[in-house]
């Protein structure tokens, strides 16, 4: 029998079989034997587009060393590196998500550890698609964004605490004489994250601190702000993720740049600041951060399930500090807390130029030698130098210990001294006052008048007297007197001018309150001047348009009716009782015009029933409907207070019905602890408080006057057709509530 395809041509073609089954045999041998198929994958996702950051290069290091150590079977590390913190584009995501899909297509993905929280948010949003089944455990994540997000029960991982203030604090003991703290931030996403957080941290510092949130500016202008700053000022740097400019941007080369140049302490509270420019903080560690998680991922490995791991407690952060910085700022190693961190301590002075201490010191040797008799020519000389030095010593030790600011010029013009007290008022150094520079302190608006007036005494070489505003250490310009005599020679040669500033702006503003409080008191008076004339004129005028013409025509008609009275009876009792009702109503319109001039019913039933019985007489005279409502008041008020408050409503409600055309009004009485809060609102046209401010009502200064009395307070909320509300608070001694107060309910009087 022959096999099919026999022959020479059928020969071959079963030997290219054999050879074919032969290498795929091989093939799948080899792949089986090849130890890549048997090591677990772990993939690290870091948020940024950088591998060259140094808190990355921590993480990554921690990561690898930690699985080296403790893993017997071979792990694969891939690092995937994103753009994610600020997409440009959906589309962008969109591309990294295919590009990941297909690289990890044909590998099973053991763990995926996600570093910060946009590399968490990427993981958890796109892993089904990406890594399908694979665990999540998330690297040097905040506890707060934590809380913020609800994360599946396989994800899993070690929380960091963001202890802003803790850095915070920690330099305020380095340094207790910190008045200001300007705060570094970026403007990418993360970036004004954590500068809100840090508004928050700080919050219940700034009572005693002056904050200043450099936050977005431009690279450029942040190195030129933190360049200058004033003494007894540090620096808090959050990151720059992204400056102002839009330029995406390393944190940690940005904070190399800014210590650099900055003329105060830098702060922060990551390890990878340390060694970059901060001098230290309670910092969190990314090199633990990565332990950490390596840790937690080979607990998956080893077969332990996602979620009886859980999410575990924060971790320790750790006092930490860079020793060149120590040295920079003059800061004790003594000072610190206990168990810190000191990186980077340099070797000793001594320990580093030894030899050249000795080659030095032994050719200073030599030349003292060689010196001494040019020192002992020049002892005389130098006898002489060091009396003007001790003179001039004793000049400034007088100055600096003087009460006063003092200033001291040469024949050119320029300035070659200022006082201890002169900086302290300034904050500034001695350099940048001197020569000219001390006018830089000086108000735009008068520092061209004030060198005219310096120049021309010193033409004349005549004492000068001037006023003007110079600024002080915290930014706010003040009053100063500075006056200048010409100094001379014992030759008479001119020497300069020597100078002295008093602070009057306490003085000067205090002048100014007492000559506003005289004008506001003669406008008042002449206001009540003018209201004691007019209330005269209207009383005047009721009593004899009124009472007395009505009285009058009484009298004619009871004259009448004694020459010719009535045929019956019954026509007399009827004139009798229309005379009758005639004589109560002007009893009537008496008792009302004795009320207005001072309220009776104020003293016999108190505060409320007066101020119900005012609101139901004027709604039934005007026709406005108004709603008293009273809560918690007191049994027993103050007179004063009372009468304060009755007169309060009687103006204001004589107001709203004069001006307002409101259709509702509300007076309310409020009993609280210490004081008694009254409210009056209408729904009318309202007024510009601006313009009646200015103007002065008497009504509004009648109102605030007769609260002066009583301690009191008003607050006045007008617009225009937006009706008005007035609160006022009078405090009064603390007593019972009157029974029933707080369930009191609105009654609208009439």
């Amino acid at each position: 029998m022959k096999w099919a395809g026999s022959g020479r041509g059928g020969t071959q073609l079963r030997l290219i079989e054999l050879l074919a089954l032969l290498v795929c045999a091989l093939y799948g041998s080899l792949a089986t034997a090849d130890p890549s198929h048997k090591s677990r994958l772990v993939v690290v996702l870091y948020p940024h587009n950088s591998d060259g950051s140094p808190g990355n290069i921590l993480v990554d290091q921690s990561i690898r060393l930690t699985f080296a150590n403790n893993s017997t079977e071979p792990i694969e590390v891939y690092d995937e590196y994103l753009d994610v913190s600020q997409p440009r584009d959906v589309s962008d995501e969109r591309f990294q998500v295919e590009h990941l899909r297909r690289k990890y297509a044909r590998r099973k993905v053991d763990v995926v550890i996600a570093g910060l929280v946009t590399a968490l948010d990427f993981a958890l949003t796109h892993r089904n698609e990406i890594f399908p089944g694979a665990p999540v455990v998330f690297c040097t994540v905040d506890e707060t964004e934590l809380q913020a997000r609800k994360l599946p029960a396989d994800v899993i991982g070690v929380p960091v605490r963001m202890d802003l203030a803790a850095s915070l604090n920690l330099a305020l003991k380095l340094h207790p004489n910190t008045q200001r703290v300007f705060v570094i931030a970026g403007k990418e996403k993360m970036d004004m994250f954590w500068a809100d957080e840090a508004r928050k941290a700080f919050r219940p510092y700034e009572t005693k601190l002056q904050f200043n949130y450099l936050v977005g500016l431009p690279l450029e202008d942040l190195l030129r702000r933190v360049a200058d700053l004033p003494q007894g000022s540090i620096i808090y740097y959050v990151h720059v993720l992204q400056d102002g400019s839009g330029k995406a941007l390393m944190p940690a080369f940005v904070l190399q740049q800014l210590a650099a140049v900055a003329s105060v302490p830098v702060y922060g509270h990551l390890d990878s600041y340390v060694g970059n420019g901060i001098v230290g903080g309670r910092v969190i560690s990314f090199e633990n951060e990565g332990k950490n998680s390596a840790k937690l991922a080979l607990r998956v490995l080893a077969g332990e399930k996602p979620e009886s791991i859980g999410v575990q407690k924060p971790s320790e952060n750790t006092y930490m500090f860079d020793g060149r910085q120590l040295q920079r700022w003059g800061i004790s190693e003594d000072s610190l807390p206990p168990s810190s961190v000191i990186r980077y301590r340099g070797l000793s002075f001594w320990g580093l130029y030894k030899w050249q201490i000795i080659g030095v010191m032994s050719l200073c040797v030599v030349q003292f030698l060689l010196l001494i008799g040019l020192l002992v020519q020049r002892a005389s000389r130098k006898r002489a130098d060091r009396a003007l030095r001790e003179s001039e010593s004793r000049f400034r030790l007088m100055a600096d210990t003087a009460p006063v600011m003092v200033w001291m010029s040469g024949p050119d013009r320029r300035c070659t001294f200022f006082n201890k007290h002169w900086l302290d008022f300034t904050g500034r150094s001695m350099q940048n006052e001197l020569g000219d520079g001390w006018a830089e302190g000086v108000h735009p608006d008068d520092v061209q008048w004030c060198l005219d007036a310096y120049n021309s005494a010193f033409d004349m070489r005549q004492p000068f007297r001037m006023q003007y505003r110079l600024r002080h250490f915290d930014g706010a310009y003040r009053w100063v007197i500075d006056s200048g005599v010409p100094r001379f020679k014992s030759d008479g040669a001119f020497e300069g001018y020597i100078g002295s500033c008093i602070d009057i702006t306490d003085e000067k503003r205090a002048r100014d309150e007492l000559l506003e409080n005289q004008q506001e008191l003669q406008a008042l008076t002449r206001k009540l001047l003018q209201a004691q004339e007019m209330e005269r004129r209207l009383i005047a005028c009721e009593l004899h348009d009124d009472l007395n013409q009505s009285l009058a025509l009484l009298s004619v008609e009871m004259d009448l009716l004694a020459q010719k009275p009535p045929e019956s009876a019954m026509q007399l009792s009827g004139l009798l009782n229309e005379m009758s009702s005639r004589v109560k109503q002007l009893s009537s319109s008496v008792h009302d015009l004795s009320h207005q001039l001072h309220p009776s019913n104020l003293e016999q039933l108190g505060l409320v029933a007066a101020a119900r019985a005012l609101c139901k007489g004027l709604t039934q005279a005007h026709g406005l409907p108004i709603a008293f409502t009273e809560r918690a008041m007191p049994a027993a008020i103050p007179a004063d207070v009372a009468l304060c408050l009755y007169r309060i409503v009687q103006e204001a409600l004589g107001n709203v019905i004069k001006h307002s055309r409101a259709r509702h009004a509300e007076v309310e009485l409020i009993g609280r602890a210490n004081e008694i809060e009254l409210r009056i609102i209408d729904d009318g046209t309202g007024f510009d408080l601006g313009p009646a401010a200015v103007q002065g009502g008497l009504g509004l200064v009648s109102m605030r006057e007769r609260l002066g009395l009583v301690a009191g307070q008003i607050a006045i909320d007008s617009q225009r057709s937006l009706g008005t509300r007035i609160e006022v608070r009078v405090p009064v001694p603390s007593t019972s509530a009157a029974p029933g107060g707080l369930n009191a309910e609105p009654a609208l009087i009439g």
